[in-house]
């Protein structure tokens, strides 16, 4: 299996050590790779032998190398029930291609080829995560895209798919020269935005629980991708919101209303040093902003 670059495992880390409010609603049980095995409170079992004591299943791990979809997959040949999405919606999300050809006559989205294009473009893999990979221009190799290159407020819309779609949170993303460098958690958005976010993710079958898509807000609102997983900024919520995603998919579940209501502006960011986690000199640190 595919290593995976340290920058984008610290977010991982900080999104499973999250999910631990979970532990207030369920007795857990987890596997995580053993280079993170003296980082988490669990370890000794693989995947297979967590998914044979569990009851109810939630994946962190990256669209890299199709992991996200390989234990999407198991989940689904075990007695296990998925509360993430399914192999199919993660198979066609984690192909930036497979999914702009899904979605190009249905939402608003940068024209994206397997050529290069007349007007100012990037060059992204088809299947990563984090912004790994993307350079602006130059030759479309195989397995990248050309993807027009829309100048604008970068932002996320976190959403929860069940019975129907709710919004959980909008969250300004920072960007680096490309690369996903942290979020603003809450920021504000166009209700023409979130809508957008909201008929892409509908377009897509087997998309459940928690879906994040990340958009443009420029002269129109643009649909970048959807990541058919937990995201990273939901780790901010706790801090912004005063509930974790634990704390709402447990309101979900028992059928209770949910109301999100912020409490706080929190910058979420990548960085080095000590923070909500570290590991091997990358670091997930919280700071609030503001209080609302």
């Amino acid at each position: 299996m595919e290593k995976i670059p340290d920058s984008i495992a610290v977010e991982g880390m900080a999104m499973f050590r999250s999910l631990m409010d979970f532990g207030k609603y369920f007795s857990l049980v987890s596997f995580v790779r053993d280079e993170f095995s003296d980082v988490f409170p669990f370890s000794g079992s693989g995947f297979d032998e967590c998914l044979d004591k569990a009851d109810k299943a939630i994946i962190i791990a990256p669209e890299n190398d199709m992991i996200l979809y390989s234990l999407t997959k198991k989940i689904e040949k075990s007695r296990v029930e998925n509360l993430g999405s399914s192999s199919r919606a993660v198979e066609i999300t984690s192909d930036k291609w497979r999914l702009y050809r899904k979605l190009k006559s249905k939402v608003n989205m940068p024209e994206t080829s397997l050529r290069e294009l007349d007007t100012e473009y990037v060059i992204k893999p088809r299947t990563a995560c984090g912004g790994e990979g993307i350079r602006l221009g130059g030759t479309v190799e195989d397995g990248f895209i050309a993807q027009e290159y829309i100048r604008g407020r970068n932002l996320s819309i976190s959403l929860f798919v069940g019975d129907d779609i709710q919004v959980l949170s909008v969250n300004g993303q920072i960007l680096d020269n490309f690369e996903y460098r942290g979020a603003v958690v809450p920021e504000s958005a166009g209700r023409e935005t979130v809508e957008e976010a909201i008929n892409a993710v509908s377009c897509i079958k087997g998309l459940k629980g928690y879906v994040g898509v990340d958009v443009v807000e420029a002269e129109m609102p643009y649909v970048i991708e959807i990541n058919a997983r937990l995201t990273t900024p939901f780790v901010a919520f706790k801090l912004a919101y005063g509930m974790s995603y634990a704390d709402m998919f447990a309101r979900i579940l028992e059928g209770r209303k949910l109301k999100i209501e912020p409490k706080r502006r929190v910058m979420l960011i990548k960085s080095d040093g000590e923070g909500y986690v570290s590991y091997r000199g990358h670091s997930i640190v919280l700071k609030t902003i503001d209080h609302i």
